[in-house]
């Protein structure tokens, strides 16, 4: 299936580090990407941070690299018949989500292979947002989980599971770290198996309920309690 993925990214239009080393897994495989679909920003409104997380700022934009590397670029808004009508004109087969919102499911129709989402938690036991801490607050490992979306959020075919590896000597930003790294990774893999049409079938678990931004008073809870959630799991 590999030559016959028309690949869309669906992403955000302003400097992400996400899509840069998405865009960077994909290429490195010896994928290519056919259209990039990007949402413009929109302010959400977010918790208060107990941690704040090292970030360095990015410089470079997706719409550069799409620039040098010839990649057709469209500001959009995902859900948007405009939207349907790329994905139809480039003819787009599959889907990856480096930035997006929820999609819906007549944009997610229009993708004969499906969307690929790289969530950074296991799946179902830790679906939404926040999803370090509140894998910590329920004792669940950290984990990544790469599914093709439906409707539902943080749902579908399930393509491959993983858990970081913890350490004795970790914090939360190395946690962080680690969960990241292997988004990465996962995403690799995920591409092989699709392209090897290795793909598992549709779990039927029940659904979850899915996770919004951790309060502040409950995040400064969940650190308290990193020590030795490090310990039960390292």
């Amino acid at each position: 299936m590999k030559n016959k993925l028309s690949i869309a990214l669906f992403t955000y239009d302003f400097p992400h580090k996400k899509t840069l080393d998405f865009i960077d897994v994909i290429y490195k495989n010896n994928f290519r990407i056919s259209l990039i679909l990007a949402a413009k920003y929109v302010k959400i409104k977010k918790t208060k941070r107990f941690i704040e997380l090292d970030k360095k700022k990015q410089k470079t934009s997706t719409r550069q690299i799409a620039k040098t590397k010839q990649i057709p670029y469209h500001v959009v808004e995902h859900n948007s018949q405009y939207s349907i009508k790329l994905l139809n004109q480039f003819d787009i087969n599959f889907g990856i989500i480096s930035g997006a919102r929820i999609l819906n499911k007549n944009v997610i129709d229009q993708i004969k292979y499906g969307i690929l989402n790289i969530h950074p938690a296991l799946i179902p036991e830790i679906r939404g947002l926040d999803s370090v801490l509140w894998s910590i607050e329920k004792n669940i490992p950290i984990g990544v989980t790469a599914h093709l979306i439906d409707e539902h959020i943080d749902m579908g075919t399930i393509i491959k599971r993983d858990k970081i590896n913890i350490e004795i000597s970790d914090d939360f930003n190395t946690l962080t770290k680690k969960n990241y790294d292997l988004q990465l990774k996962v995403l690799a893999i995920s591409l092989i198996l699709i392209s090897k049409k290795k793909l598992h079938d549709k779990h039927n678990f029940k659904r979850k309920n899915y996770n919004t931004y951790m309060l502040f008073e409950k995040q400064r809870q969940v650190i308290g309690k990193l020590r030795n959630y490090i310990k039960m799991n390292s």
